[in-house]
């Protein structure tokens, strides 16, 4: 049985997102974050040289993009995944690692590219759940396991994650779990992996998906998720991700939480 067509979904979990859908015609642009990406049709190709699409492209199944690297991608493919990794969590340097061919400002080819073509065709063909494969991934890319979470942590996270669109400030959080600003940051560090400030950022992002991915308009999730306007949202998702949110709703996007 072949591949068919998926709907765009999104997984979440702290500082990395699994993106599961339709390629995207995109042009050549950055994200804030780094991303592995994985074609299981093998009609991925990275362009050598993003100012010139006509010339050089490099075909592979999976792909690694340092953040903030300006990259030009083009796939045919019915379904794609795309794994977006902050740059200051634990995960970058070792998918970053894992890759055996190395280009100019991207990498091709994971040491265990099988695997993970496995996993998203699995999910395609409807043999295993979306958050199935999330967890599968991140043993076949040994992504960083979180560490067991200290309860005033657990406490900000909860705080954070129920009102998303609350300031959120960090002499706030650190008084409210009775911390000091700078043992917050630590703390909260040592137990995400990220920086509070940066999960804040994902924090956000994601509540703003799951409000569109229900029904909500631009303009409504981006005001609950804590965004000034839909075109702020726009533009921190298309920094972040590269492509608009807009793009993913007509792609009939929807969000697992994790």
């Amino acid at each position: 049985m072949s591949p068919t067509t998926l709907n765009a979904r999104i997984l979440s979990s702290g500082g990395r997102a699994l993106y599961l859908g339709p390629a995207f015609d995109l042009a050549a642009h950055r994200t804030s974050v780094a991303v592995l990406c994985c074609d299981v049709s093998g009609s991925l190709e990275v362009a050598r040289d993003p100012f010139q699409p006509k010339g050089d492209w490099v075909a592979c199944r999976t792909l690694f993009v340092p953040a903030g690297t300006l990259h030009r991608v083009r796939s045919s493919a019915q379904a794609i995944a795309c794994v977006y990794l902050d740059p200051q969590g634990a995960d970058v340097a070792g998918q970053a690692a894992a890759m055996t061919c190395t280009h100019d400002g991207f990498a091709t080819h994971h040491r265990r590219e099988d695997e993970i073509c496995a996993l998203v065709t699995a999910v395609v063909r409807a043999q295993i759940e979306p958050a199935d494969m999330h967890a599968r991934l991140a043993v076949v890319c040994n992504f960083s396991p979180t560490p067991a979470t200290d309860e005033r942590i657990a406490k900000v996270i909860t705080r954070m994650r129920g009102t998303p669109g609350d300031t959120h400030s960090l002499t706030a959080l650190a008084a409210e779990v009775g911390l000091s600003p700078s043992r917050l940051q630590h703390l909260f560090k040592a137990c995400t992996g990220l920086p509070l400030r940066r999960f804040r950022i994902w924090n956000r992002m994601g509540a703003a998906i799951t409000a569109v991915s229900a029904g909500a308009s631009l303009t409504v999730a981006a005001h609950r998720a804590g965004f000034s306007s839909s075109a702020h949202f726009s533009t921190a998702f298309r920094a972040m991700f590269g492509l608009c949110p807009s793009d993913l709703v007509a792609a009939g996007l929807r969000r697992h939480p994790h």
